[in-house]
């Protein structure tokens, strides 16, 4: 069993398992890590758990991720073994949702039909809204590069006019969203807006635009018209 960072979470849909041990304690937690990353296993749990099996560690709980359920059992049984008391940590198997992206109850299937794919995706659009709203911060950026600083200045001084917060960068314009769909709207309006040689991208965002109306900076997007 080797010790590695945890895979990627925005990949294809898949039936990706994560089991989280949750420890009381932070020294706990590395020392199962330091367990995991020098066990020597026999051959038949060596067999039942594949090639890999990639670990990583927040604080007071070891997040194992796995690609089946079978394997899964297995760590489990082997970490139980390991620490004891059932009392000792808290183990629990979540399952991957991509559309949502997030984790949830192994219990809980992935969406199949539309209806449960548009549940899902409202439900991230929702909890992107709720975070950048708590943070202060946009989840999502829409940034524009134009030919020339002056129709730069001449798209950004439109959307400052209308209220919408906007960094100008020479010929770059960075916009914020609270989450991806008020983000690729913005984008589609953009489109249509700015000249064709424009080019226009959508991106998880970072902190840079909310900084520019940090006392409310949520009480502009009324004029997005999104």
């Amino acid at each position: 069993m080797s010790l590695s960072g945890p895979n990627g979470q925005n990949a294809a849909v898949t039936d990706d398992l994560r089991l989280t041990v949750a420890f009381a304690s932070e020294d706990d937690a590395r020392e199962l890590v330091r367990w995991l990353h020098e066990a020597r296993l026999d051959a038949g749990d060596r067999e039942r758990l594949g090639e890999r099996v990639i670990v990583s560690r927040d604080d007071a709980s070891v997040f194992i991720y796995v690609g089946s359920e079978g394997e899964a059992h297995e760590i489990r049984r082997l970490i139980e073994a390991r620490v004891g008391h059932p009392a000792a940590a808290r183990v629990a198997l979540d399952r991957w949702h991509p559309v949502e992206q997030g984790w949830q109850d192994a219990s809980i299937p992935l969406p199949r039909t539309e209806e449960e794919l548009a549940a899902e995706h409202e439900r991230r659009q929702a909890r992107e809204a709720i975070e950048s709203h708590r943070s202060g911060y946009a989840s999502w950026e829409v940034r524009v590069e134009l030919a020339s600083a002056d129709a730069t200045a001449e798209v950004g001084d439109r959307l400052e006019a209308e209220g919408i917060p906007v960094v100008r960068r020479q010929t770059f314009l960075l916009v914020g969203a609270v989450n991806e769909d008020q983000a690729h709207a913005l984008a589609d309006r953009l489109a249509e807006e700015t000249p064709d040689d424009a080019r226009i991208e959508v991106e998880p965002g970072g902190r840079m635009v909310w900084e520019v109306v940090p006392s409310n900076p949520f009480a502009v997007f009324g004029g997005l018209g999104v």
